[in-house]
């Protein structure tokens, strides 16, 4: 018996190559590179418009400075009109005195405006005024309701004014109206000048701290939180907020 040999020619076995090439292509295709059944592929979420070393300025009723924002970088994202900012400087003003300062490594803002979050190295300074000493806070991250004069944060805080300094291990709420007051959350340390206060509280305790800065403990009013996770960016409502809880998960 003998054994058939196919010959083929030079063109034959190009084709056979190509068809064969084909052939595996399609394999990995439908292994690797296809997508899975009911897996929809992440849209990559991009900015409309990118705006550089933007300076910004808000007038007042009478005409005068109220707000007064800078930022090397503001990019605006069309899917929930918000903004991202980097290395961002708010100033607030009354009666054209600088009365507020803030810094942060980033900012978003919502759509609206009515929710800011700032995050890395965050700064607060209060100017002085009469009666009142200057203030200095400083977290990791803080949330911003401009209309409601309210900040949070469920971060570690420090809070100075005129040699005397509290910190808070798991956050704090500030309301900063015609009535300021603070309250903080977890472990809480304080130092105050005894002369200056009159009495001194401990400077090491589990429990909450006596009013610090002649600012009141007070229950926040009641409504829903709008803290939003830093990593969403989902805009929220401005409703009143409510207080943190203090053993609330941590990131």
């Amino acid at each position: 018996m003998h054994a058939a040999v196919l010959t083929l020619n030079r063109r034959q076995v190009v084709i056979a190559l190509l068809l064969g090439l084909l052939a595996l292509a399609a394999w990995w295709y439908r292994t690797t590179l296809q997508p899975q059944p009911g897996v929809a592929p992440a849209a990559e979420r991009r900015p409309d418009y990118i705006v550089e070393d933007l300076t910004a300025v808000a007038m007042d009723a009478s005409g005068r400075p109220d707000r007064r924002i800078e930022t090397p970088e503001l990019r605006h994202y069309p899917d929930d009109g918000s903004s991202e900012l980097r290395l961002p400087v708010l100033r607030v003003f009354e009666d054209d005195k600088l009365v507020w300062s803030v810094r942060s490594d980033t900012a978003w803002i919502s759509a609206d405006g009515d929710e800011v979050l700032l995050e890395g190295r965050v700064m607060v300074h209060r100017a002085a005024s009469a009666g009142q000493a200057a203030v200095d806070l400083e977290s990791s991250e803080l949330l911003v309701l401009p209309e409601l004069d309210y900040a949070e944060t469920d971060r570690f805080v420090e809070l100075e004014s005129d040699g005397d300094w509290v910190t808070a291990a798991d956050g704090m709420q500030a309301w900063l109206g015609d009535a300021p007051r603070t309250r903080f959350f977890g472990r809480t340390r304080a130092s105050f000048d005894v002369d200056r206060a009159g009495s001194a509280p401990p400077s090491d305790r589990e429990a909450q701290p006596e009013p610090v800065l002649d600012r009141a403990l007070d229950r926040a009013p009641s409504g829903e939180s709008n803290r939003r996770p830093a990593a969403g960016h989902q805009a929220g409502s401005a409703a009143t907020p409510a207080p943190l809880a203090a053993d609330r998960d941590r990131e």
